[in-house]
């Protein structure tokens, strides 16, 4: 069986589904790439077991095909050529022969019968979303995620859909990030997943490159799958409970002060060149009209200030720094709010001003 793609129609689909490869597979034939060619669509599907990514291109092409061929080694022979160069592809039972221009490449093959898929899913809720807004959602919230932590369910971003909104919340256990969007959805209950770390940055690397405008997602007890046009991406979920993220959210307003974003970010970044590397500790001193800021580590320290409200209370207090430069890049107004904790094992609430779309939680450090 022999069939012809040109590096433009191959390349695309190739990059879409490559990072889901991992070097170290424990099954050989994880490595590869399956690839399908038929009535002139061109589909490119990879898989770890936990996602399966799957890449769609219409071509010029009246051939069919099937075959697993080497996902990396593919892609290094691929994206040096221009994208006029036609590749052709020999496919034997147990081996593909590529041949582009005077070079040739042998590479091996498995059956294509062995190349695993994840379950299809059945009685799944099915949620229309603009992919613009779903990324939005997503970025700004997706970094507050915890990354190997002992407990699973931090290490993923929790979905909460109800008939009028969703809900996308992340934690570490130090800092939470909450983004709701107001939406109709055609839904019998609520309903609640924990999507993956990995996953969640492969979502955002496809709604960063899909031009459709809006995508489905299918949720399931055990699965995420979500489609457009031309990318599907199904992931298994995380099975644990989510804590109650309400219950981090301070209910007392009392030492709420108004603050410029860029000028609180701005100050911030300058006082993280001194902040210490184990600790990342930053001082806030509230005291009339200002905020003082201090950081120090070995090399020196730093004293900057900026100029708020008036504020009829002196309070000092200890935040991770990069926690809150964090949070003041993905706020976007003019002038943020920040709710001062009013004791101890209390948290801190930033959100924008006149926009509770997303709401940030951070706690204090015990000094």
């Amino acid at each position: 069986m022999n069939i012809q793609l040109t590096v433009k129609e191959l390349l695309g689909p190739l990059q879409s589904v490559i990072s889901v490869v991992e070097k170290n597979q424990t099954l050989p034939i994880l490595s590869h790439v399956l690839i399908q060619l038929k009535d002139g669509k061109l589909t490119l599907t990879t898989t770890d077991m936990e996602i399966e990514l799957r890449a769609s291109k219409k071509i010029q092409a009246k051939e069919e095909a099937c075959f697993t061929i080497f996902a990396k080694d593919l892609i290094d022979i691929v994206r040096k050529l221009t994208e006029e160069t036609i590749i052709e592809f020999i496919i034997e039972e147990t081996k593909i022969y590529i041949k582009v221009n005077n070079n040739s490449f042998e590479l091996n093959t498995f059956n294509t019968k062995d190349f695993p898929s994840l379950p299809k899913i059945k009685d799944s809720e099915i949620i229309h979303i603009k992919r613009l807004v779903l990324k939005e959602l997503i970025e700004n919230t997706a970094f507050s995620m915890g990354n190997q932590d002992i407990r699973a369910y931090l290490n993923g971003l929790y979905f909460e859909v109800t008939k009028d909104n969703i809900i996308v919340v992340a934690t570490d256990g130090h800092r939470l990030a909450i983004g709701e969007i107001k939406q109709e959805n055609e839904l019998t209950n609520k309903k609640t997943v924990i999507l993956p770390r990995k996953a969640v940055l492969e979502l955002i690397k496809i709604l960063s490159k899909d031009e459709n405008a809006n995508v489905d997602i299918h949720l399931s007890d055990n699965y995420f799958y979500l489609t457009s046009d031309s990318i599907t991406i199904i992931s298994r979920l995380i099975d644990g409970n989510f804590p109650n993220y309400l219950q981090v959210i301070p209910t007392d307003y009392e030492n709420t002060v108004v603050i410029n974003r860029q000028s609180f970010l701005d100050n911030l970044q300058q006082a993280s060149i001194f902040a210490d590397e184990r600790t990342k500790g930053v001082k806030l001193a509230f005291k009339g009209n200002q905020i003082n800021i201090f950081s120090h580590s070995e090399r020196g320290q730093a004293k900057t200030k900026i100029d708020i409200d008036n504020f009829n209370k002196e309070i000092e207090i200890t935040f991770n720094i990069h926690y809150l430069i964090s949070i003041l890049e993905n706020l976007t107004s003019d002038n943020v709010n920040m709710v001062i904790p009013n004791g101890e094992n209390q948290s801190c609430l930033l959100s924008s001003i006149g926009d509770d779309t997303y709401q940030y939680v951070v706690m204090p450090m015990r000094v």
